[in-house]
């Protein structure tokens, strides 16, 4: 079967560096699980830092290393491409990647800076029939999965809302619990928000997602930095619970009595986000069986795009005095930043 080449622009920490932090389940990088994955094969990388770049190419035996990703996507034959920058240049990436030939891209979270060019994006890619994913890991997390099983199946009779309770700033994190929301909820009808820190560069905030599902979600994203993840899923007939300490934990209750949630299968344990592991290997397979079936992975530049709107949605209902915003959201030209466009990363290799 057909081995699919790999470029990778930025050799920072979602890259490769978290490989190096020993309290951390591995592989939890794009490279690691390239490497991990006997479909791909990291051929080139690129990063305008000398010490990531070189210890990227040692790391992985990669021996085309770029300081100009303009470069690496000019010169080198490419079945997939990873964006691992901050989300600035993003748009710039992938719409070079898209015209260069590559086949699909991964791309890191949060999609973009505006909801226009989350649409420039997406729109590239499809003229060119180019993959779009988005490292929304928790769609590939087996255990998440499964509570959408159990959700299908109306284990817990008809969901009829959640709550989520985190701290960290809108896009950098933020977007991958409301990204799991949605994942669970459907497509999201208004929203009120209220951000704590709105001159920040990513403020953290608070609110409330209606969905086309009748179901509401409360969101507490403001709470102080001891803050423990908490996500409830609440039905009819019972409710399921993640909390997150160095990994998850999911409890689940039917009618007041606690059950056993299901037990991970041995040869989906990596597929968790146990131990710290940021990306699983299930992204990268699924990037491979979308090329082999020629379809989109579980997370598409539409998610991508989604997650971002609901972000965005709740700074332009602060802006506009904590008011309800409707979905589609009409300004596609409201910015979030996760960092300042000239932000130059100091991640370096142990």
């Amino acid at each position: 079967m057909k081995t699919y080449t790999v470029g990778v622009i930025g050799c920072g920490r979602i890259a490769s560096l978290l490989e190096q932090e020993p309290e951390r389940g591995t592989p939890n990088t794009h490279a690691g699980c390239y490497d991990h994955c006997d479909r791909t094969q990291i051929v080139a990388g690129a990063d305008a830092n000398d010490e990531r770049r070189l210890a990227f190419g040692q790391r992985w035996d990669v021996a085309t290393m770029h300081v100009d990703w303009q470069d690496m996507l000019k010169n080198d034959t490419l079945d997939i491409v990873s964006v691992c920058t901050y989300p600035v240049p993003h748009r710039d990436i992938i719409v070079a990647a898209a015209l260069s030939g590559v086949k699909a891209i991964f791309c890191e979270k949060s999609m973009a800076v505006t909801l226009r060019q989350a649409d420039e994006m997406i729109d590239v890619c499809e003229k060119n029939g180019v993959k779009l994913s988005i490292n929304h890991g928790r769609r590939w997390d087996w255990q998440y999965r499964k509570i959408k099983e159990l959700l299908d199946q109306k284990t817990i009779g008809d969901l009829q809302a959640m709550s989520l309770n985190y701290t960290a700033g809108l896009a950098n994190n933020g977007t991958h619990y409301f990204d799991t929301l949605r994942y669970f909820a459907g497509e999201v009808d208004w929203a009120i928000g209220r951000l704590q820190d709105p001159d920040a560069l990513d403020p953290r905030g608070s609110g409330l997602f209606h969905f086309q599902s009748g179901i509401d979600a409360v969101v507490n994203g403001i709470a102080g930095a001891t803050s423990r993840y908490l996500f409830e899923l609440i039905g009819a007939e019972g409710r399921i619970a993640v909390t997150n300490g160095r990994g998850p934990e999911f409890e689940f209750y039917v009618n007041g009595k606690a059950q056993p949630f299901p037990e991970v299968p041995e040869e989906h344990r990596l597929n968790t986000f146990g131990s710290g592991r940021c990306v699983i290997p299930g992204s990268v397979e699924a990037i491979v069986e979308s090329l082999d079936n020629n379809e989109d992975t579980v997370s598409t530049g539409y998610d991508g795009r989604a997650a971002l709107e609901m972000v965005i949605s709740l700074h332009q209902s602060e802006q506009q005095g904590n008011v309800r915003v409707d979905f589609p959201l009409v300004d596609r030209d409201t910015s979030v930043l996760v960092k300042d466009a000239d932000f130059i990363s100091a991640a370096v290799p142990v």
